[in-house]
């Protein structure tokens, strides 16, 4: 069994996920930054000896240097954690552009480093996004952070290899509290299942399967990949 690092484990994919490996059998160090009694609750169900809790902001080096530290001698590092806001070019402001980056790029930067110093044997999966992939009207600043995660995965990917493999998972939209408020406007939920060709969006747990597939060691040919789980919504769709 192996122990597996997942951040953002109190919501959304990162919940899903350590939910995933803790069910596969694995010892998760379950990273929050706020929500430690999500995070409990895992140990309650779980057991406390296989549910590890670390809070830490990773928008700060130091922050990812702790967690690392707190984890221990870990296989697995899994990348979840991160933010999404508006930011429209006219009205992008310094302090967003520099939160999403330090929060969603900075982190993968600092944790990769840290746990490359750790992991003998193992991988790392870090949590892209479709919008880094094709870009997203209104929220240059995410694509953008996320797009900078596909130069980090290639080039780990060689650079650690053969020991540690280092893979991309790029969702699309995805059923999280952070796409709540979008999927509230009236019509857009419709609108975005009609742009998708398995006519719906994805639940948590449809990215955790991909990320807990990439870390099994049966996988051990595939370093360096990106699997984008959206239902098919980058295929080229019908215009007429």
């Amino acid at each position: 069994m192996k122990r597996v690092v997942v951040t953002g484990a109190s919501s959304g994919i990162g919940l899903a996920c350590a939910k995933a490996f803790l069910t596969a059998g694995d010892t998760v160090v379950a990273h929050c930054r706020t929500g430690r009694a999500v995070v409990e609750e895992l140990r309650t169900e779980y057991g406390a000896n296989r549910v590890v809790p670390v809070a830490a902001d990773l928008s700060r080096e130091e922050g990812c240097v702790a967690l690392v530290r707190a984890a221990g001698a870990f296989g697995v590092l899994v990348h979840s954690a991160g933010i999404w806001n508006d930011g429209e070019i006219r009205t992008l402001t310094a302090e967003n552009l520099e939160k999403m980056f330090r929060t969603n790029t900075f982190s993968a930067y600092f944790l990769a480093r840290e746990a490359a110093r750790v992991i003998k044997q193992g991988s790392m999966i870090f949590i892209g996004s479709t919008a880094g992939e094709r870009g997203e009207p209104g929220h240059s600043h995410y694509a953008g952070s996320k797009a900078a995660l596909w130069g980090l995965v290639q080039s780990l990917a060689q650079e650690l290899a053969p020991d540690v493999r280092v893979n991309l998972v790029s969702p699309g939209w995805v059923n999280t509290p952070m796409s709540a408020s979008s999927f509230s406007i009236p019509g857009k939920l419709e609108k975005i299942v009609g742009a998708i060709p398995l006519r719906r969006v994805a639940e948590p747990e449809d990215v955790a399967s991909s990320v807990v597939f990439l870390a099994d060691d049966r996988q051990c040919h595939l370093t360096g990949l990106d699997l984008p789980v959206s239902g098919g919504a980058l295929l080229p769709m019908p215009r007429g």
